[in-house]
C-alpha cells in the first residue's frame, strides 16, 4: 500500500503554505508524513511546491502534478500514474487531527479493494472524506478521462465507482478528519490541540 500526501494546492485561504504549520512540535506535511509511514509500504508526496519541502525532501519523493490546476484529482491522478502499488492510502496535508488509530483502521479496510470495492470512503456523523480514503489504482483511466472531460470534482469519481463506505463515527468522540483552510480554523484547532 501507498501512502499519498496531496499538499499541491495553494493555500489561498489560509494567506500561507498550510503544509509549514506547526502543529504538536512538527509541521502539518512530516506529522502526516510520519504517521502515514507507520501504516504504509511506501510513502510520496504530490506537490508543485517542492521547494518549500526541503525538511522531508530526502526522506520521501515529490511529484509535481502532470496537469496543473486541477485540485486533489489531479494530484491523485498523478500518484496513481508514479506507485507501484494497487492500493493508495490518500491523505490530504491539512489534517491536524488525523491519528494513527485512524489510519490504521482504513489500512484494515484495504482488502476490500482486491476485487469488490475500487473505493473504499470514509464517513464521519454522515459526511464523506474522499481526501482521507483508500483508491484502487485501477481507476487511473477513469481519473484521467474525468480530467480530460473538464471535470475535476472527487465525487465525479466516487459516483462512477464501486464504494464502500466505513463510518468511522462509532470509533472517534471528535472529528479526526477535521481539515483547515483559514487562520480561523487553525487556531480554533490550536486551542484544543490533539496530537
Amino acid at each position: 500500500m501507498e501512502g499519498v500526501i496531496l499538499a499541491g494546492g495553494r493555500s489561498s485561504r489560509m494567506g500561507r503554505p498550510k503544509e509549514l504549520l506547526p502543529v504538536s512540535g512538527v509541521t502539518f506535511i512530516e506529522r502526516t508524513w510520519k504517521l502515514l509511514d507507520l501504516v504504509a509500504n511506501s510513502c510520496l508526496i504530490v506537490s508543485n511546491h517542492r521547494e518549500r519541502l526541503t525538511m522531508i525532501s530526502d526522506s520521501v519523493p515529490i511529484y509535481s502534478d502532470d496537469i496543473l490546476g486541477q485540485g486533489p484529482l489531479g494530484g491523485i491522478a498523478t500518484a496513481m500514474r508514479v506507485s507501484k502499488h494497487d492500493v493508495l492510502l490518500v491523505v490530504a496535508c491539512d489534517m491536524p487531527a488525523l491519528t494513527l488509530e485512524l489510519l490504521r483502521m482504513l489500512r484494515a479496510q484495504s482488502d476490500e479493494l482486491r476485487a469488490d470495492f475500487d473505493i473504499v470512503l470514509p464517513l464521519w456523523n454522515g459526511r464523506a472524506h474522499p481526501l482521507c480514503a483508500l483508491y484502487h489504482r485501477r481507476l487511473y483511466p477513469l481519473v484521467i478521462k474525468i480530467l480530460q472531460s473538464g471535470r475535476r470534482r472527487m465525487f465525479d469519481v466516487i459516483q462512477a465507482s464501486r464504494v464502500k463506505q466505513w463510518d468511522a463515527t462509532p470509533y472517534f468522540a471528535a472529528d479526526p478528519f477535521y481539515n483547515v483552510n483559514t487562520m480561523e480554523e487553525y487556531n480554533h484547532f490550536r486551542k484544543g490541540e490533539r496530537t
